[in-house]
């Protein structure tokens, strides 16, 4: 059944402001409603939905065209099984959605020792904002229950992927399934920060953290006096000093 693009178009914004955030130190706010920006962008970097043409009105076209709403939700953050091989959008349709993964050294090795099998990855995007406005899917990898990333770390959920991973900044907004990896039945998508922030003033700040701090900054004195005293011996005892 075609979609009306205005159509989709208001029923992506009620969805998109309807997603739940994880609290105010995690998301954004106000929210962005990532599902919006996707579908009225036309440069997505590693889009997996991509050939529609230049101008954002026929890239809407296209997907309102192949796709209900929960169906173009659905094509776009579910689960799929990796390819070798890029999509051909002029032989496979308009409808085709783009399965190839880049699976190097680092993402095998991290699928095999998680026990999955590193010739069968299944993969899944995040829609990423960067802070200067651009989009992005990012692909993660899933294996027995782990989420595994483009540089083969591995995490066991969405809370461990945020606090450790190197490939987004606290300040990068992404749309994800809250539960990361699991592969079937209903998923609530979340918006959140791609990396969690930084808590660590607050402590030092407290009644303990201020003497902490304190000893800190001592400690850098001493050192910075005790090299002052040697660079002073050094000269004193150079030849032709007075």
């Amino acid at each position: 059944m075609r979609t009306s693009p205005r159509l989709l178009a208001a029923i992506l914004v009620a969805i998109g402001l309807a997603l739940p955030a994880c609290g105010s130190a995690d998301a954004p706010d106000p929210k962005p409603n990532l599902l919006i920006e996707y579908w009225q962008s036309a440069a997505v970097k590693n889009d997996r939905l991509p050939g529609y043409g230049s101008a954002p009105g026929d890239r809407q076209a296209n997907l309102a065209a192949y796709y209900s709403p929960e169906q173009l939700l659905s094509r776009l953050l579910s689960v799929f099984t990796c390819t070798d091989e890029p999509l051909d959008t002029e032989r496979q349709g308009g409808d085709s959605f783009d399965t190839s993964c880049d699976l190097n050294a680092a993402v095998r090795r991290a699928v095999r020792e998680a026990g999955g099998d590193p010739q069968h990855v299944s993969g899944r995007v995040a829609l990423v904002k960067h802070p200067d406005g651009a989009l992005e899917l990012m692909t993660l990898f899933i294996a027995n229950a782990k989420v595994i990333d483009a540089n083969g770390e591995t995490y066991s959920g969405l809370d461990e992927f945020r606090a450790g991973n190197d490939l987004l900044d606290s300040d990068d907004v992404i749309l994800v399934p809250r539960e990361l990896t699991q592969v079937t039945g209903e998923n609530q998508l979340v918006t959140v920060y791609g990396h969690t922030r930084w808590a660590g003033w607050p402590w030092l700040l407290g009644s303990g953290g201020a003497l902490a701090l304190v000893a800190v900054l001592l400690l850098i004195r001493r050192k910075v006096r005790r090299a002052q005293q040697r660079g002073d011996q050094e000269l004193g005892t150079a030849p032709g000093a007075p």
